[in-house]
Formats: structure tokens, C-alpha cells, sequence
């Protein structure tokens, strides 16, 4: 019996094989309750979609969505392998759209930060988006639909075993995995450095109000951009070294695949532990009796310290 007659859901009898399968789907498809109220809360709350820093965030939220469902398609791919050797192309395009989903975030993760330092200083207002910026934008996505669109022609990423690579023997495959190195690693120096001129311009701007909530803020800001960005770059760095550094076992493979699935997790989770205004909308849209009184009680808190901040500065 040849393999294109096989049944297309008949289970990977390698049960390793099987088992990471089922560990990617469960993986990516936990991330999708989180997702799921907080992009509700970014498209329909008009406070939101009126500002700009948020329509990027949520730019970068999309594209991590994007990326928690492919991710679960992957593992189903592995669980039913008949399903790589029948739908060949659908499974490589797949392949392509999740890489190509994760590029989208570091042009966006750029901008943002430069955003925001510019609506710090007062050079632009938080409801004006810079051209250049704009322009930047374009190029980023023209970039990441351009090497999509080349990805789903050549069927240049595949899945071997059970990890994503890209299919060397296409054209341009391994010009696209050198170019991902000069795309991440500046995108990344640059949100970095930008969040911490961010910190020390705060710091240094209102350190004579001694606001203990302002500082808490910098410390979080701090935090954030230095957490994401470590993981980021390590993610890129095993991920492109790892046939050198490691013994590519599928255990090895499935531990790489399973951070880049995790890494899912980190921006929604963040954005709802660390943005109160987030955090606030989300427990309203989720919420019953604990939303409205954690609602109550961020309300108190932020009165208690505008008035805190309104007596230092009269001070």
C-alpha cells in the first residue's frame, strides 16, 4: 500500500514523534483563551483603536495570534503525518505564513519604541503617527508579505520531522535565513536602546516629584523590554546555530519549537500583568463580579495617586 493510500488521519506510529505533536497543539492552543479577550478589547474599544501606540501593539498581537494557530496546525501535521505527504503544499505554506508572521513582529516592535520615545519628549502627539514612520512601516511589511509570497511560490520551508526549517535546496531559501539576522538583531538593538533612553528620560524628568508609582512604571517598562528582548535573541540565536551547537534530536528540535510556541504567551501576558488601561478593559469584557471590583479598585488606586502627584507638584 503506498503512502498517498494510507487514511489521512491515521495517528504517527513513532509514539516520540506522536507525543511532541500532541505537546505543540496543546501548547498553542492554550495561548488562544488569552488571546482571544484581548484582541476583542484592542479592535472595538475606541480608546484604543484612536491611539496609535496601541493599533501597533496590537499589530504585534495579531501577528503573535497568527502564529499560536499555525503553531497548533503544525503539531496536528505531526500527529496525522499522512496529511505532510497528501497536502504537501498546504503544509509548506503553512510553514511559510508562521515565519513570515514572527518576522512581521521586529519591524513593528521598532517602530513602537521609537513612537514612544518621540510622544515622550513632545516632538509628536499620542494620537499622531510620524511619516517617517509610517513610512517604515511599509517597508517592513512589504519585506514580510514579500518573503511570505516568495516562500509560498518556492515552497522554500518545510517540515522536517518535527521542527520548521527552510528548505535549502529552493531558490533564494538560504539567502532569506542569512537575511533574518540583519533584520532581527538591529530591530531588536533598536527597540532596546530605545526603551532604555525611554527609563532615563522619565527618571530623569520627574525624579525631583520622587513618585514611587513613577518609578514602579520604569522599572516595568525596564523589565518588559529587557525580558522580550533576551528571549528574542536567544530564540534566534539556538534557533540558527543549533545543528552546531547540539545533537539535533527531536527532543532537541521539540525544545526549540516548544520556546518559539511559549514566546506566544509573553506579549499578551505582559501587556495585561503590566498595562493597567489593558488590564482594566479586558477584566470588564471577561468579568462578573471580580472584573467590576479589580475595576474598583485600579479606579481608587489611580485617584489616590493623581492627588499624590498633584500635592508633590504643588509642593
Amino acid at each position: 500500500m503506498s503512502n498517498e493510500s494510507l487514511p489521512l488521519f491515521l495517528p504517527n506510529p513513532n509514539r516520540e514523534v506522536l507525543t511532541i505533536g500532541i505537546v505543540y497543539s496543546t501548547l498553542a492552543a492554550c495561548a488562544i483563551p488569552i488571546y482571544v479577550p484581548v484582541l476583542y478589547v484592542m479592535f472595538t474599544d475606541k480608546d484604543i483603536t484612536s491611539n496609535p501606540q496601541y493599533r501597533l501593539m496590537n499589530q504585534i498581537n495579531i501577528a503573535d495570534f497568527g502564529q499560536v494557530i499555525f503553531h497548533m496546525l503544525s503539531g496536528i501535521y505531526i500527529i496525522f503525518p499522512q496529511i505532510q505527504v497528501q497536502y504537501q503544499v498546504l503544509v509548506r505554506i503553512s510553514g511559510c505564513t508562521t515565519n513570515s508572521l514572527w518576522l512581521a513582529m521586529f519591524p513593528i516592535m521598532s517602530v513602537l519604541s521609537i513612537t514612544r520615545i518621540l510622544v515622550i519628549r513632545e516632538i509628536i502627539s499620542p494620537k499622531y503617527t510620524h511619516t517617517g514612520l509610517k513610512i517604515l512601516m511599509v517597508f517592513g511589511w512589504l519585506y514580510t508579505i514579500g518573503v511570505w509570497l516568495w516562500g509560498c511560490i518556492t515552497q522554500n520551508f518545510i517540515l522536517a520531522g518535527v521542527g520548521w526549517t527552510y528548505d535549502l535546496t529552493k531558490l533564494g531559501a538560504e539567502t532569506l535565513a542569512a537575511l533574518e539576522w540583519y533584520l532581527c538583531f538591529p530591530s531588536l538593538g533598536i527597540t532596546y536602546i530605545a526603551y532604555v533612553v525611554i527609563v532615563l528620560h522619565v527618571h530623569a524628568t520627574r525624579r525631583r516629584a520622587m513618585n514611587s508609582t513613577t518609578n514602579r512604571q520604569e522599572v516595568k517598562i525596564f523589565l518588559q523590554s529587557t525580558f522580550l528582548c533576551v528571549y528574542m535573541v536567544t530564540l534566534i540565536t539556538m534557533w540558527h546555530n543549533a545543528e552546531i551547537w547540539f545533537e539535533m534530536t527531536n527532543v532537541t528540535i521539540a525544545i526549540l519549537n516548544s520556546a518559539w510556541i511559549c514566546f506566544s504567551y509573553l506579549n499578551p501576558l505582559l501587556l495585561l500583568a503590566l498595562n493597567k488601561t489593558i488590564r482594566v478593559k479586558v477584566l470588564r469584557v471577561v468579568g462578573g463580579k471580580v472584573g467590576q471590583v479589580s475595576i474598583h479598585n485600579l479606579s481608587v488606586a489611580s485617584k489616590q495617586t493623581r492627588q499624590k502627584t498633584n500635592t508633590l507638584s504643588q509642593t
